[in-house]
């Protein structure tokens, strides 16, 4: 993989609106600054946007002005970019990018593209880090084309150039996959959670292992992110399925034998490189 910056030799000539001032806005700023032309902050609060893009040394712009732009981010949450698709499309160019970052993109990307102009393009994008990040290079960002192609490579490039690994994908391809990523690894903890709380917490100020300690890390992080993690196993059409296997898998470990433990052994041997 490319190290940061070996890439693009000079910014792309590519005006950039980013909507919203949140972590996702403070990410993808690090990622498109310096990388193409302009990036500019556009927020319901034309005050907030101006304090956001001081500090990160950008642009900032009125929600008016959307149509000045030849690309534009949404960082809505994913239960209002119909909402908010629907109030700009009217500002949009032809021949411009829409983009998002859901989480979930079945049942989004068909709001969405009833509502999108038919000269504009989009792009659903998951980049697979949080807005707590520090480091960009070695992430994962997945891309979707939806409507025209015009950007995309432009697009991987710029995510490229931050270091990221870049793959392309479908919607459903994407959501199944995000459920058992995302879904029923959550799920595996939760119940975790669910398990010891019933059990009784106070067991845990004498028993606590070391490596439950570092489990008890990933809940108080989880716990950070609750509402998302609902939303995401809610709306995510593939959920129950990667449950259910997470349940079978379970059981079958209950149940015991050479053959589940095999497994279990060649599961661990693979699984972390194939993560690196």
């Amino acid at each position: 993989m490319r190290s940061s910056g070996e890439i693009l030799e000079k910014p792309l000539d590519l005006r950039l609106a980013i909507i919203g001032a949140g972590g996702m806005a403070r990410i993808l700023t690090r990622i498109f600054k310096g990388r193409v032309s302009e990036v500019a902050i556009v927020s319901r609060s034309l005050e907030k946007a101006r304090k956001f893009s001081r500090i990160m040394g950008v642009s900032c712009s009125a929600m008016e002005s959307i149509g000045e732009y030849d690309a534009v981010i949404l960082t809505t949450p994913s239960q209002h970019i119909p909402e908010m698709v629907g109030k700009i499309s009217p500002l949009l160019r032809d021949g411009s990018l829409l983009m998002d970052i859901s989480s979930v993109k079945l049942g989004i990307i068909e709001k969405v593209l009833e509502l999108l102009p038919s000269g504009v393009e989009y792009l659903s994008i998951h980049p697979l880090l949080g807005p707590a990040a520090r480091k960009l290079a070695g992430n994962r960002v997945i891309l979707i084309p939806v409507k025209g192609s015009s950007y995309i490579e432009m697009i991987k490039m710029i995510f490229e150039d931050a270091g990221l690994r870049v793959a392309l994908s479908t919607p459903e391809k994407h959501d199944e996959i995000m459920a058992y990523v995302q879904v029923a690894h959550h799920f595996s903890y939760l119940a975790l959670a669910l398990t010891l709380h019933d059990r009784g917490p106070e067991m845990l100020e004498s028993y606590a292992t070391r490596s439950l300690r570092k489990t008890m890390q990933m809940l108080r992080m989880l716990y950070g992110n609750l509402r998302v993690i609902r939303e995401i196993a809610e709306s995510n059409r593939y959920a129950g399925r990667a449950v259910e296997d997470l349940k079978r898998s379970i059981d079958e470990l209950a149940r015991g034998g050479d053959d589940v433990w095999r497994r279990v052994e060649e599961a661990l041997k693979i699984l972390p490189v194939k993560a690196a």
